[in-house]
């Protein structure tokens, strides 16, 4: 996950330093020993840093410790769910109620993302502002409209979109399910299934059999929506955050 070898304790975060104003780094190290501590500290010092990110494997005692008593606090469970395609025969919904995204679609996109999201560590962490929290994932799903994503997935209704599905594939021909997200008034109707399923059979259709997707320890129904969609838990990771003054 990591890359030690450089000698790179840390990385500035340009993008979310700007967007909520405060510097922030991220830890270049799955594991922490005292001198990991020691060369963090020094280096956030230097930079003048706010807040470090440091995505931890969850079976590392040593890790643990090191990160409690040098004030890092937990806030995230990072589970990562995966599907193999090769497996699993993906026969995409028919549906002419799911679509492709157009940049049409993005004022009701950002709305339905600004109350999707809100089980992150963002939330969870106090030090960042709740709207800047929900503003993130409007800005994502934007983005990801507008190109950052391979593909977004949409249901409509009547010419409104009211769920969305992100698939990305990586330069390592992987493919991943960013962000789902239905309105509230959609929700429990089977319309984010039938987008997963959509996604999944684009994959299939560009041979990209690898799909993983990440969500939080805390968001159950995500965990049994995604395990009905064929994935199964490939790893779960802890999210710590350090603030190195008070805010």
């Amino acid at each position: 996950m990591t890359n030690r070898d450089s000698g790179e304790v840390a990385r500035f975060l340009e993008w979310d330093s700007a967007f909520f104003g405060k510097r922030i780094a991220r830890a270049q190290r799955d594991t922490l020993t005292p001198d990991d501590v020691e060369q963090i500290n020094s280096w956030a010092a230097q930079n003048r840093i706010d807040c470090i990110y440091f995505l931890a494997t969850i079976n590392d005692d040593q890790t643990i410790l090191c990160a409690e008593k040098d004030g890092y606090h937990l806030v995230d469970l990072r589970v990562t769910l995966a599907i193999d395609l090769t497996r699993y025969r993906t026969t995409p919904a028919q549906n002419p109620s799911a679509r492709l995204s157009r940049e049409s679609d993005i004022s009701d996109l950002r709305k339905i993302a600004g109350v999707n999201h809100t089980i992150s560590r963002f939330f969870t962490d106090r030090h960042f502002d709740r709207e800047k929290c929900r503003q993130l994932y409007e800005v994502w799903i934007e983005k990801s409209v507008k190109g950052r994503a391979d593909r977004v997935f949409v249901w409509d209704d009547q010419n409104k979109a009211v769920a969305y599905v992100t698939a990305v594939i990586d330069p390592d021909q992987r493919g991943s399910i960013e962000l789902v997200g239905v309105a509230p008034e959609w929700q429990g109707r089977g319309v984010g299934k039938i987008l997963i399923s959509t996604a999944l059979g684009y994959f299939a259709e560009q041979r990209i059999f690898s799909v993983t997707t990440v969500t939080q320890g805390r968001n159950i129904p995500a965990m049994n929506f995604y395990q009905k969609c064929g994935f199964s838990i490939q790893s779960i990771e802890l999210w710590y955050h350090k603030w190195f003054k008070e805010q």
